[in-house]
């Protein structure tokens, strides 16, 4: 009898859901509110979403490999007017984060091999018209993929992600997003917190918004960074991995987003 973890279709899922969170919002007044809603309205195609058709082919241990294809949809940020857009990697390639992992089953423990292509990609715009995109940068490290369109012409509206600052625990942070397509993709802005910055192994900031592929911004209107999601080591053997969403610093995406071919 095969005692399987995880179906294909299980991990897509789980990487949707995580998406298309609602955010978990700090009711915002004077100042900060204002600043929320003049970003909110400079930036509100800022953040857009993107399609993609992804083949994913999984296989626990000895078990015969399960393939599945399905469509998914995430949010990203637009970094420049050409439409360089940068997106959680672990969400349009679950591969990423699953590959390689031991598990534990009924069998013992397991090793998983994930294999996920990535065939069709398309960013949705303001207007509900697609453009075509591919992958140009993928940092698992960082939990990163950075997109462009696969033909030039369309005029993007990007944050200012080189106007940033560092974060510090208890600030006031902003976020710019989109609702999901039941709510006609409307986008948003919400304020939160910044409860914790982690410095070790790697600096994120921990807020208790969802924020993945978001912009965060700080009371003055800085650029602090994106959510990402930060995942526990794969040499733990454990049920099912464990992502947090947490901020990435702004520097950390910009010299990333710098090894990105024109």
């Amino acid at each position: 009898m095969k005692h399987m973890l995880m179906k294909p279709h299980a991990l897509i899922a789980l990487a949707a859901a995580l998406a298309l969170a609602a955010p978990s919002a700090i009711a915002a007044s004077g100042a900060l509110k204002d600043k929320a809603s003049a970003l909110g309205k400079a930036h509100k195609d800022s953040v857009l979403y993107v399609n993609a058709l992804v083949s994913l082919e999984f296989t626990a241990g000895p078990n015969p490999p399960q393939k599945e294809e399905k469509k998914t949809e995430l949010l990203g940020t637009v970094l420049d007017k050409d439409g360089l857009i940068v997106v959680p990697l672990s969400l349009i390639d679950v591969s990423s984060a699953m590959d390689g992992r031991t598990v534990n089953t009924q069998q013992g423990p397991t090793k998983l091999s994930v294999k996920a292509e990535i065939k069709e990609v398309k960013i949705i715009m303001p207007d509900g018209s697609e453009v075509s995109a591919k992958i140009a940068l993928k940092d698992a490290d960082l939990d990163l993929a950075f997109l462009r369109p696969e033909k030039p012409g369309t005029v993007f509206t990007p944050v200012d992600a080189k106007d940033s600052a560092p974060m510090a625990a208890l600030d006031d942070i902003i976020l710019l997003g989109r609702l999901g397509k039941d709510l006609n993709r409307e986008p948003f802005a919400a304020t939160s917190e910044i409860i914790a910055v982690i410095t070790k192994p790697r600096a994120f900031g921990k807020s208790p918004a969802q924020s993945l592929g978001l912009p965060i911004f700080n009371a003055d209107g800085k650029f602090l960074g994106i959510g990402v999601n930060h995942f526990s080591a794969k040499a733990s053997s454990e049920s099912q991995p464990s992502a947090t969403n947490v901020i990435l610093p702004a520097a950390d995406l910009l010299e990333s987003a710098s090894q990105v071919k024109k």
